[in-house]
């Protein structure tokens, strides 16, 4: 467990009938269920059969089902939704996105060397990475902890809370072989994903 995370004081979600109307039909597929926050609940809330995520996880690319790609990359770190900001989940989603544009099987081995995983002291997560760049997003989302909503479906066994993950997770890899050639692929062609 991130200890850090549990004790840190998110803003309580403050997420309207309204809004929550709008989420649902803009983004919660068939065989999902969502509701609001309930009084006293915060984004780092948890519960057996429903995850948090902030909404606005879905104004940059995040999809109901989760992708493979984005719910291996979940389970690997052991990262809930709720520790990640916006730019986080559209730099995964771009990545995703571009593999399959590309036709190219999506690879983890080369996720996280192109990408180094940082927390802060709060335990809210991170991505640093130069070979994504993601078209209007800005700082649009700085309050992207407030509005958020409890989430209930097949969400392909992501954890339920953050897990703390063994020391050689962090570590510097090493490719070769085919992770090599699909890694200097990379190095060699930045791209671009605009979320419209």
């Amino acid at each position: 467990m991130c200890p850090a995370f549990q004790r840190h004081c998110f803003f309580e979600g403050n997420t309207s009938e309204a809004e929550l109307a709008e989420f649902v039909g803009d983004h919660v597929s068939p065989g999902f269920e969502a509701r609001r926050p309930r009084e006293g609940e915060a984004i780092n809330s948890f519960y057996d059969d429903k995850l948090a995520f902030p909404i606005s996880h879905f104004e940059v690319g995040l999809r109901l089902p989760l992708w493979p790609e984005i719910r291996q990359i979940l389970k690997y770190y052991g990262a809930v939704p709720a520790q990640l900001n916006p730019n986080v989940i559209a730099m995964m989603v771009a990545f995703a996105s571009f593999l399959r544009r590309e036709l190219i099987e999506f690879n983890l081995t080369v996720f996280r060397k192109l990408f180094s995983y940082k927390a802060t002291p709060d335990d809210v997560t991170y991505f640093m990475g130069l070979m994504i760049k993601v078209r209007e997003i800005a700082n649009k989302h700085h309050n992207w902890m407030t509005k958020i909503a409890f989430i209930k479906g097949d969400l392909g066994n992501i954890p339920f809370s953050p897990q703390q993950k063994a020391e050689e997770v962090y570590r510097p890899l090493t490719v070769s072989g085919n992770d090599s050639d699909l890694h200097k692929f990379f190095l060699h062609k930045g791209f671009e994903v605009a979320f419209l």
